[in-house]
């Protein structure tokens, strides 16, 4: 109760003469009191709790949930990378909008189907300039290659929604890198660049938890070059990314293959 818990402080204080002050008065519109509150005394308000803000991981894993356990929709990828992009998009400062989902729904299932998974990447990203970005949402990438005045570039700069192969181990396994190209070329495919990489990573530890290439392949990437060289990724489980440029373009072996993307066609 109000009054008498602030008599009992002036009193634990020594101010004896305000506690006398309140006592008094607190006799005197005791009647009042009981009348008005059913009581002799103030009731201190209802402090109201402050409203928790769910973490950022959190908000991520119900995301993923609710998408797993929902169909297959454009309007469901829609809202799923919508929320994905905003927690994102906070880490780093930055207030991304997300397109409309430009796949059907038969379009979609036929992804699924096929392996793939849709993907977005934002404008803002999508260049080796802005890359650096990527160290802000993802901090454990620690590659060089998203840090300012990076080295690594792309051979074309795309943005908003793309589909990659969803398999967690490289696909176009034991090629060249002619090899690769022609084989990505054939499936009517494009060459994936470092940001897209990136962002497709990232999504398959969201909904996989584990990231492309984690540990056993890796992937050369025709659409991201550093210092002319075609480069080649891969990321640890703790999601350090590496970026390398020292694979020979003849080079192939078991556990080295190459990533593609599609997008929606005109």
């Amino acid at each position: 109760m109000a009054m008498r818990y602030i008599e009992s402080e002036f009193r634990r204080m020594g101010h004896l003469g305000a506690a006398k002050a309140v006592a008094g008065l607190r006799e005197e519109m005791s009647p009042q009191l009981r009348t008005q509150f059913g009581t002799d005394d103030i009731p201190l308000p209802d402090q109201p709790t402050p409203a928790k803000k769910d973490k950022p991981q959190d908000v991520l894993s119900l995301t993923v949930r609710e998408f797993k356990a929902s169909p297959l929709t454009p309007e469901l990828v829609t809202k799923t990378f919508q929320t994905i992009w905003q927690v994102r998009g906070e880490s780093a400062g930055l207030e991304v909008v997300v397109a409309p989902c430009d796949r059907s729904a038969k379009e979609l299932r036929e992804l699924a189907k096929a392996g793939r998974r849709i993907g977005y990447l934002p404008e803002q990203s999508m260049t080796q300039e802005n890359r650096p970005l990527f160290a802000k949402m993802f901090p454990q990438l620690g590659s060089h290659s998203v840090q300012e005045g990076n080295s690594v570039t792309n051979e074309a700069n795309r943005f908003g929604w793309f589909d990659y192969e969803a398999n967690v181990d490289a696909p176009y396994l034991d090629t060249t890198e002619d090899q690769l190209r022609e084989r990505i070329a054939a499936d009517g495919r494009l060459e994936m660049n470092v940001s897209e990489y990136i962002v497709a990573s990232e999504d398959s530890k969201l909904f996989t938890g584990k990231f492309l290439d984690q540990g056993n392949t890796w992937a050369r990437l025709l659409g991201s070059r550093d210092g002319g060289k075609v480069v080649f990724a891969g990321l640890g489980s703790g999601g350090g990314l590496l970026v390398g440029w020292g694979l020979d373009p003849q080079g192939h072996g078991p556990d080295v293959g190459g990533r593609s993307v599609g997008v929606k066609k005109a």
